[in-house]
């Protein structure tokens, strides 16, 4: 028998409220990885373009999320998480793959978690990369940077509940407006992911090049009330296997929501990078280094 076919493919999904972007890249013989790009509205494009050359020993599936990129989706479609989660098994059907580790990235952190929930038998484990777990957790993080660097008190910019535990969506809406009331909303995420302006303006430039199509302009608060902290502990007791990667200079998801994440997944494996939101930006090499590890563990 000859090598095995080496795919390099893209194509639309159609589904329920959207038509989906997938491409397919690597040998069909190999361990399936299907990656979850941040969000919501963001793309794979970048991903592919900065990582696929040193992933090219796995079958690669790059998507792009309902409403994000290159995806299409009717309003209202792309703040669900259960949605989000069957769109991954239906690409991976339609690719013909009947399992795959996922690589996920900030808020596909909590698609990934909600997909092996649902389907475990098609997941084989999950890395996830500085994850974003609770949005409300996020809001309120945010309006501590933007209170710091407004010169204000903490709890100044608005009143925030003092619980610990995800608040609901419309305490978390209110939240995050406050934050972008005072700072600027690319500002404000920009100065807590990228730890050197030289990072973010690699990113945008590649970026500029992806072909994004139309996005979706949603203005539900839904979206800051999505979390999946709650869930941990059944993702622990089922047993998957879970690699998390966290750049301590990403102030949108280490420590808050990476130390809330392994308190309640103990086995979970964690490595520590200096390194901003994108740590394939900063430190390129170690961070392909412990990638490749994570994915082989994953996908075993």
């Amino acid at each position: 028998s000859g090598p095995p076919e080496f795919h390099d493919d893209s194509r639309y999904v159609l589904t329920t409220g959207a038509e989906l972007y997938a491409e397919r890249v690597g040998p069909d013989a190999a361990p399936a990885v299907y990656y979850l790009h941040g969000g919501p509205g963001y793309n794979s494009h970048s991903f592919r373009e900065l990582m696929g050359d040193d992933l090219e020993e796995w079958l690669v599936v790059y998507a792009d999320e309902r409403g994000g990129g290159r995806s299409y989706a009717q309003a209202g479609t792309s703040d669900d998480l259960a949605t989000l989660a069957a769109d991954v098994v239906t690409i991976m059907d339609a690719f013909e793959l009947d399992r795959a580790a996922l690589l996920a990235h900030g808020f596909g952190a909590m698609i990934a978690v909600q997909a092996a929930l649902a389907n475990p038998e098609r997941v084989s484990g999950l890395v996830l990369v500085n994850p974003w777990l609770s949005l409300p957790l996020l809001a309120r993080r945010l309006l501590a940077a933007a209170e710091a660097a407004s010169g204000l008190e903490a709890g100044a910019g608005a009143r925030v509940p003092d619980t610990a535990e995800p608040s609901g969506a419309a305490d978390a809406a209110a939240t995050a407006d406050a934050a972008f009331s005072l700072q600027n909303p690319k500002a404000l995420f920009d100065s807590l992911q990228f730890p050197t302006p030289s990072s973010r303006l690699r990113l945008e430039h590649v970026d500029a090049e992806a072909l994004l199509g139309p996005q979706e302009e949603d203005d539900s608060d839904a979206v800051w009330g999505l979390e999946v902290l709650s869930s941990l502990p059944e993702l622990a007791r089922a047993g998957t296997k879970v690699v998390i990667l966290a750049g301590r200079l990403d102030a949108t998801s280490y420590p808050e929501q990476v130390e809330a994440a392994l308190e309640d997944l103990p086995d979970a494996l964690f490595s520590a990078l200096d390194a901003g939101h994108y740590p394939w930006l900063d430190d390129p090499e170690t961070f392909t280094d412990v990638l490749r590890q994570s994915l082989t563990h994953a996908t075993s």
